[in-house]
């Protein structure tokens, strides 16, 4: 009962663990609960990625009689209990019956997002007794509720990963912009009080000395109107369709009849006169 109420607790023991780490602990687990020779375990199905593999005993490639056993190969003698297939490895020799080697059993897993193939071998004549083979099913068991776990919590990472990297995107392109349009509108906040504090000199001096606003042409009206909303001399041409140097001697025209230097006392000109 003592092993089997470890087994049932590994999930929690292997939250914020990696696959590679909760298959290379399901092996650790079962190799020495088991008393174990050898274990191998292969898992497929992770978001299309590579087969994910661990075996014991550590080492550069794993034990190959379990790798044949999870292909299908090299299988002798098996015997099925519960899903699990157990198959006797004997030595080469004259029949009837060469020595036995080790005893080894497979077990196949059907997830939710793929397959896993575990296989473990121990030189013992009797393996797996009916509690070997309880606490392997469990132990496989516990490890496959602990991967499914750890893939969902790794899908929900990287989706929140994404749109963090999305809004960093966004934040940036508002920065930009921000910084590109700030200077602008700068001035053109300046301009506008620059404006208000001419008209208001403008209507002190004309209730002091009223003046009739001067005969403008149409063009000149239009060009005034124009030059008050903030618009370039390039702007205003192609407004008007006509060239740049054209707007150029309307400006000066008008800057003349009405008494002015500055685009700025032009802009309050019109809006004391309500021409903008």
């Amino acid at each position: 009962m003592r092993d089997l109420g470890a087994l049932l607790a590994l999930p929690s023991l292997w939250v914020d663990h990696t696959p590679p780490e909760i298959a290379d602990g399901l092996l650790s687990v079962v190799t020495g609960m088991l008393r174990l020779d050898a274990a191998y375990a292969r898992f497929h199905g992770f978001d299309g990625g590579p087969a994910l593999e661990s075996w014991r005993p550590t080492g550069a490639e794993p034990p190959g009689q379990l790798v044949r056993a999870v292909d299908g190969t090299g299988a002798e003698a098996p015997a099925i209990d519960s899903g699990i297939e157990t198959t006797a490895v004997r030595a080469g020799g004259s029949p009837p019956e060469p020595p036995l080697l080790a005893r080894m059993t497979t077990l196949a897993l059907t997830l939710p997002w793929g397959t896993g193939l575990i296989a473990v071998s121990a030189a013992r004549p009797d393996f797996p007794t009916e509690r070997e083979t309880h606490l392997l099913r469990v132990a496989v068991g516990q490890a496959a509720i602990a991967l499914h776990t750890a893939r969902r919590l790794a899908a929900e990472q990287n989706a929140r990963r994404e749109a963090e990297q999305a809004l960093e995107r966004q934040s940036r392109v508002l920065r930009s912009l921000v910084e590109e349009v700030g200077p602008v509108l700068g001035a053109a906040s300046r301009r506008i009080e620059e404006a208000s504090r001419e008209v208001a000199r403008d209507a002190a001096r004309e209730a002091a000395h009223p003046v009739d606003a001067p005969n403008l042409t149409r063009r000149e009206l239009e060009v005034l109107g124009l030059l008050a909303q903030g618009l370039s001399n390039k702007e205003m041409a192609a407004v008007m369709w006509l060239s740049d140097r054209t707007v150029e001697r309307h400006i000066t025209g008008l800057y003349r009849k009405i008494g002015v230097a500055r685009r700025s006392e032009a802009t309050a000109y019109a809006l004391r006169h309500g021409i903008a």
